[in-house]
């Protein structure tokens, strides 16, 4: 019995398209999304680029996207636009290079610490490398690259690229812990039990944050959360936790609106323009940290994540997983309608 045919080269020229498209998409999203909406962009979140221009930065991102979305409607290149994306590309990748150095350089200094020793802007590199490899790949060997099966490549690439880049963030970006001194920690909420037990989530949030108040990172620490699920509001049970762990009541400040992550970070602002505090650090569980931060940018502030220390396995991390990759592109996409 034969083998099934299988069309590498139509993979081979369909999937560096199907990355292209995606980056270019994003990148492209985000400079348009930026005219209408201050503090839309995000292209930080999967480059840096080292210049102090921003208006150079925003031409070479600008140019950069139309050539990623360029090489992804095209399929046969003449030796010009080879050239032209490989520089383009090339460019590109040596920006990632140099966030990989200064990943590494926080790391090596004692700026940073993480679980997870690969930072995304390796993912960066290894991806744009991977579309660099498309545009070289011989314009004799394309074939069938006007299929279904080409174009259901693509846009099989472009909807795994949506559902990784969340994924990497959490795993890169979730895993590094930037705690630093600081004028407040906040602390997320999350599940609280009818008789006021903390679920598993909640207590190493709480943890995480008493912990941080004691080594004497902030000299205040604030509670955010809903009214939950049982008769005691979830910043009450954190409150009693934290008072539990030895934490003084002074220090502690309640925010009983904090029903969602936006909210928190809306009345967390808010508070701070109040009480003057300058630098915040967030705790949360490594894979709600993206959102965390994104949230925080969309309010036009910067914010320093610390990871809970997880002290249990959680039983449905998958989904929680899962959940964050549809949340992080609601939050992203939400300022635009």
């Amino acid at each position: 019995m034969s083998l099934p045919h299988i069309p590498w080269k139509t993979f081979a020229v369909a999937l560096p398209r199907g990355v292209a498209l995606f980056l270019g998409l994003f990148a492209l999203l985000n400079l348009v999304g930026e005219l209408s909406t201050t503090g839309f962009d995000a292209n930080l979140w999967w480059i840096n680029l080292p210049g102090e221009w921003r208006f150079l930065d925003t031409l070479l991102l600008g140019w950069s996207a139309c050539c990623l979305l360029w090489f992804a409607s095209h399929q046969r290149l003449s030796a010009t636009h080879r050239g032209i994306l490989t520089v383009t590309f090339g460019l590109l990748a040596a920006a990632s290079l140099w966030n990989v150095a200064t990943f590494y350089g926080l790391v090596l200094s004692g700026g940073i610490q993480t679980l997870f020793h690969i930072p995304f802007s390796m993912f960066v590199v290894s991806s744009l490398m991977f579309v660099v490899g498309g545009v070289w790949w011989p314009a004799a060997a394309i074939e069938q690259t006007t299929s279904r099966l080409y174009y259901f490549a693509v846009a099989t690439m472009f909807l795994t690229c949506t559902g990784l880049f969340p994924i990497a963030q959490m795993i890169c970006f979730g895993s590094t812990d930037y705690r630093r001194p600081a004028d407040v920690i906040v602390v997320f909420g999350a599940k609280v039990f009818p008789d006021g037990r903390l679920s598993s989530a909640l207590e190493e949030r709480v943890r995480t944050g008493c912990e941080l108040y004691r080594s004497g990172l902030a000299p205040h620490i604030l509670f955010s959360g809903g009214p939950g699920t049982g008769e005691i509001h979830e910043t009450v049970a954190m409150r009693r936790r934290a008072l539990e762990l030895g934490v003084p009541a002074a220090a502690i400040t309640l925010d009983p609106d904090g029903w969602d992550t936006d909210l928190t970070a809306e009345n967390t602002l808010e508070l701070a323009r109040q009480k003057k505090w300058r630098r915040i650090l967030t705790v949360s569980q490594f894979f709600h940290l993206p959102r965390i931060k994104l949230a925080f940018h969309r309010h036009g502030s910067e914010v320093y994540t610390v990871p809970a220390v997880r002290l249990y396995q959680l039983r449905y991390l998958p989904y929680f997983m899962l959940r964050e990759v549809a949340a992080w592109w609601v939050y992203y996409l939400r300022p635009l309608w």
